[in-house]
């Protein structure tokens, strides 16, 4: 009789993890190596990594890293931009590319400062033409290696400090300038995630336009269920990590640990040009915090309504003399309960173990590696089921049993990123991830109510899934008459074996107005499947950035082919899928000014979908086509990025009930949705961040399985949506004092497929204060600052509602050095 964890499957668990250790051993080997590896001589030289971004920004950074006094004319760079820079560089080299295509050189007094001049005019023969005089007015810029950067050392991926961010890399696999995307991308750095105290991807998801997390309320089991641009589920095939897809098959989803995470990429729309199979919604990309990010230390404890305790660490530095070596791990320890309660008062769980270790390694002048890895463990309480009264109004009462409702999740992770430079043009760059996890999920399921009888069934759900991933890609950069072409051509493969026993048992009924909890349940022990499934994708792509004065072009294809085999072992059934797909994506952004771009793109995107209607045929893979246009304003004197977009977007072969078979599926509906999306975001001024967020979307069927629904809205999806936050520090008046507030709006969705029944809208506030005393942080974090109780329902095939969050204080102390 299976158990819950047998000690066949804890023989597994031990083999795995010693594999692990093992492996990250011999990467301790490995850093050990290469810290002895003869260093180059000559010139000093220093590694810089900075991404693509505004002139003065990356400039100010360089100057700061390197140490020196850089002086320039503010309008000399206004407007311009600087190449992404990553490598083992001298003062000069590291200039000199930074300042590539600018029209502008560096020059060196002599006191050992620098300053930025005009470059002369061509000339005819060996004629010199003078340089022409000028005068500037300096602005100093003093750099110290070894000093913090600015808000003591916290910096995002892409260079910048605070809310602001100025690039990106998931719309382009590029680091591209916002302004120069043709598509909607909100990114959501490090700082704005810990002011808004953000402690899952649903938080940091909740003041983004398009995207609505009010849909299931709150899953103890950890789950992110989310909508983007009307288009539901998207947790299923918007996961993305560093740029790779997180694969999701049944119970079987990777978690993310968001105090892991350096910032959050979120591009709407249709990309499966750039990122392979997913919905026209859109993606969201998790990007890690990694080693040679130039980050501070700090450790942090927080304490926090329902029990919860935590302490985490984020330390980095240097292995040896010479900085080719760089590490940093980030751990995470959380004991907590979650807002559901049974009746004899025990607590459903929330409990968390984390560790990512990362190396960077300097493999020559040109060549950078880093190794990556992460374990999460998960113990949470896997029930949610609440009772319904009798007038439909939820109760706070749960239908499982503290003996029986758990989950137990394991996952880990191994990876690298690999850069190597060919030459000054050109350079090689690959992504690995090897991942696994184990899923165990126990609970009681209600099966139907007489009077105040709930009958009730046991189910157990045992997953085990393995990814493979591995993105290869080559960029680079040249000429062509008054063009400049970024050209980034890559192969992306990945491979999924997933396994899956799922058991049935029998449970006691409950009685509601008098429930019994604790009584012996066993459980559930009746195998009644066990399924397999196999799935390969290889996807080949194409892109070419093109600069032509103020026009930049960006056209992308990309070819894919994915296989799917599922098997039920103990039916012998077995469904195979094979899908080939096509996908493109063309866009114009159009530089008014240096401040103000409107652009227009049109895409394309492909998902496979696994199962078959009741004839035994594969269903087909579903396909979205979107046009958008939209602007984007960023104001030179401000830190502030204003986009609005227009977009429609239409998705077909979307799966839907049989309406002649019953348990059965077709793939022959089709929804369309239009919608109008704006966003601010950045500092006001100094001291003053903003993030507002206006959605308006209307998702219809355009076509359906069942007649009487054409022209009906989507589950769960509202028509308007916006959210608004401040975060102020007054500075000098109230030294180191910082509070923020927020707002968030959800408009009324529909419950049922025929816009019968509907969720109400919903309002709810957030605040923060805080206060910086030196090296120390103290914060108080509320979201849901009134407490306000919301459901969020379905009513198909019967009345099912979810109890949204509840108000959440977390009081946390950190210290950074």
């Amino acid at each position: 009789m299976p158990v819950l964890f047998s000690s066949l499957h804890a023989d597994r668990m031990r083999r795995a993890c010693l594999a692990r250790w093992r492996l990250l051993l011999a990467c301790a080997l490995l850093v050990a190596c290469a810290a002895s590896w003869p260093q180059e001589t000559g010139a000093p030289r220093r590694h810089y990594q900075i991404s693509a971004g505004p002139l003065d920004e990356s400039l100010n950074r360089f100057a700061r890293l390197a140490g020196i006094t850089l002086s320039y004319a503010p309008d000399m760079v206004q407007g311009r931009y600087a190449p992404a820079l990553d490598g083992d560089l001298g003062v000069d080299e590291g200039l000199a590319r930074l300042l590539a295509g600018s029209g502008l050189r560096a020059v060196r007094t002599a006191g050992g400062s620098y300053g930025l001049q005009w470059r002369a005019p061509a000339s005819s023969g060996n004629d010199t033409v003078p340089e022409q005089a000028q005068r500037l007015r300096q602005v100093v810029i003093v750099g110290s290696p070894d000093g913090l950067p600015l808000n003591q050392g916290r910096m995002s991926e892409g260079g910048e400090g605070g809310y602001g961010a100025f690039s990106g890399r998931t719309a382009t696999r590029t680091d591209t300038p916002l302004l120069e995307i043709p598509q909607s991308l909100s990114v959501v750095t490090r700082e704005e995630m810990e002011a808004r105290g953000a402690a899952s991807v649903m938080d940091v998801l909740r003041y983004l336009p398009g995207a609505n997390t009010q849909t299931h309320g709150v899953d103890p089991r950890g789950y992110d269920y989310f909508n983007l641009r009307g288009f539901i589920n998207a947790q299923n095939t918007s996961d993305y990590l560093n740029g790779l897809r997180q694969v999701v098959v049944g119970f079987g989803m990777f978690r993310t640990e968001a105090y892991g995470l350096e910032r959050v990429e979120v591009l709407r729309g249709a990309a499966s040009a750039s990122v392979g199979q997913g919905d026209p919604g859109g993606v969201v990309n998790r990007i890690s915090k990694l080693a040679g990010a130039d980050a501070a230390n700090e450790i942090e404890v927080a304490a926090g309504t329902f029990e919860q305790r935590q302490m985490a660490a984020d330390l980095s530095g240097q292995l040896d003399q010479e900085g080719q070596v760089q590490g940093r791990i980030v751990a995470l320890a959380r004991d907590s309960d979650t807002q559901f309660r049974y009746g004899n008062g025990r607590a459903v769980e929330n409990d968390r173990l984390y560790l990512a270790p990362s190396l960077k390694l300097r493999l020559g002048a040109d060549t950078s590696l880093i190794l990556l890895a992460d374990y999460l463990k998960d113990r949470n309480g896997s029930s949610r089921w609440t009772a319904v009264n009798a007038d439909g109004s939820l109760s706070p009462t749960l239908v499982g049993d503290p003996g029986i409702d758990r989950q137990r999740v394991e996952q880990w992770s191994l990876g690298w990123q690999l850069a190597h430079r060919l030459d000054a043009h050109w350079q090689l760059q690959q992504d690995f991830r090897q991942a696994g996890l184990r899923s165990q999920y126990s609970v009681l399921n209600p099966v139907s109510l007489t009077g105040n009888v709930l009958t009730r069934a046991a189910a157990l759900y045992d997953t085990q899934l393995q990814s493979t991933q591995l993105d290869t890609r080559l960029q680079g950069q040249f000429r062509q008459g008054a063009s400049e072409h970024t050209v980034v051509l890559g192969l992306d493969l990945s491979r999924m074996h997933q396994d899956e026993q799922r058991y049935r048992g029998n449970a006691p009924s409950l009685d509601l107005t008098q429930p019994v909890y604790g009584l012996p349940i066993p459980m559930a022990s009746q195998l009644v499947a066990q399924l397999q499934e196999d799935m390969q994708q290889s996807g080949l792509y194409a892109q070419d950035q093109i600069r032509q004065g103020a026009l930049v072009w960006t056209l992308g294809s990309r070819y894919d082919r994915v296989t799917d085999t599922t098997r039920n072992i103990t039916t012998a059934a077995r469904t195979d899928t094979r899908t080939y797909a096509w996908s493109h994506r063309a866009g114009l952004s159009w530089k008014l000014s240096a401040a103000l771009v409107p652009y227009l793109s049109v895409s394309t995107s492909f998902l496979p979908q696994a199962g078959q209607d009741a004839a035994g045929r594969p269903f087909a893979p579903s396909h979205g086509r979107q046009v958008e246009a939209g602007i984007k304003f960023q104001p030179q004197a401000g830190r502030v990025l204003y986009t609005a977009a227009l977009y429609q977007i239409s998705k077909d072969h979307v799966l839907s009930s049989d309406p002649d078979n019953a348990n059965f599926s077709v793939d022959q509906s089709q929804v369309r949705s239009r919608g109008l999306e704006l966003e601010a975001r950045g500092a006001l001024r100094p001291g003053l961040n903003l993030q507002a967020a206006y959605s308006y979307t209307q998702a219809i069927n355009t076509a359906h399985a069942d007649p009487t629904l054409v022209g009906k809205a989507p589950m769960l999806v509202p028509r308007q949506a916006a959210s608004l936050w401040l975060d102020y520090t007054p500075g000098a008046p109230l030294p180191g004092l910082g509070m923020g507030a927020g707002v968030r709006y959800a408009g009324a969705s529909y419950a049922n497929a025929a816009n019968t029944v509907r969720n109400a809208a919903t309002v709810l506030l957030d605040a923060m204060l805080r206060l910086d005393q030196g090296h120390w942080r103290y914060a108080l974090n509320v979201s849901n600052l009134t407490n306000r109780h919301t459901t969020s329902c379905l009513a198909e095939p019967t009345l099912t509602c979810f109890w949204g969050e509840q108000r959440m204080a977390v009081l946390s102390a950190r210290y950074r050095w």
